[in-house]
């Protein structure tokens, strides 16, 4: 048993989703036929069901690099083959609507424990195959969102430090989150397939103008169809 998420090996946890919250994790295993819990130890909480006959893992990892990259390595050591993670994030475009969904197909390192693994030289890419099969099966339920690279940082409040997030806006990047560098990067590493979809829950760059409102209520359209979306192209994987 891994000593975190507290899982065994198991055939039936190569495809999974991932999300910070466990309320969510728990909101998210309604979608699945039988759903059971598995495991509950810290902010890793896991339930295990059906999606159109395909074996379906879904597991908190709570907030943050740190932490998240333990519940990746340990969801590969017992079997994942696919990781998509779906979370919230905050716009860096200048049209950011709180419940808009972005697909990071790659992501700035500016995590900390990525760097600690490989040089920040290295990408933090999500797998293509993964990444075109969310952008599609999306567009087909209506979806004209964007897709590109987003900001991973381990920094949500403020400091001293300019945190370069206009840079980053006014280059093309859509988004700024937590953990998806982190994943992108150890799937890399070990041979598994990643993704990221993102709902946004406001701007950084407009957080004076009102511009941030987390409540789960109003994000869960968006949320849902990111996990349809994510379900439909896990269930195609070998």
């Amino acid at each position: 048993m891994k000593p975190h998420i507290h899982l065994d090996s198991n055939a039936d946890y190569a495809r999974v989703v991932t999300c910070g919250s466990p309320e969510r994790a728990a909101y998210f295993s309604t979608f699945l036929k039988d759903p059971k819990p598995v495991a509950k130890n810290r902010e890793y909480h896991s339930y295990v069901g059906t999606y159109e006959g395909k074996k379906i893992l879904i597991m908190s990892h709570g907030v943050g690099s740190a932490g998240a990259a333990i519940c990746f390595q340990e969801l590969i050591d017992v079997g994942a083959k696919a990781i998509i993670r779906i979370g919230t994030a905050g716009g860096l475009y200048e049209k950011t609507k709180v419940g808009d969904i972005v697909v990071a197909t790659s992501a700035v390192r500016k995590d900390g424990v990525s760097a600690l693994m490989i040089p920040v030289a290295y990408p933090a890419v999500a797998d293509l195959e993964l990444s075109t099969g969310l952008i599609l099966t999306l567009r087909a339920q209506g979806w004209k969102g964007r897709a590109g690279p987003i900001v991973t940082t381990d920094l949500f409040y403020p400091g001293k430090i300019d945190d370069e997030l206009k840079l980053y806006s006014e280059s093309g990047v859509h988004a700024v989150e937590m953990e998806c560098s982190t994943l992108f990067v150890i799937g890399s590493l070990r041979g598994v397939k990643t993704g990221g979809m993102l709902v946004l829950d406001g701007s950084p760059l407009k957080w004076d103008e009102g511009v941030y409102n987390p409540d789960p209520e109003g994000l869960k359209a968006s949320m849902n169809l990111c996990l349809k979306s994510a379900l439909e192209v896990l269930k195609d994987i070998p």
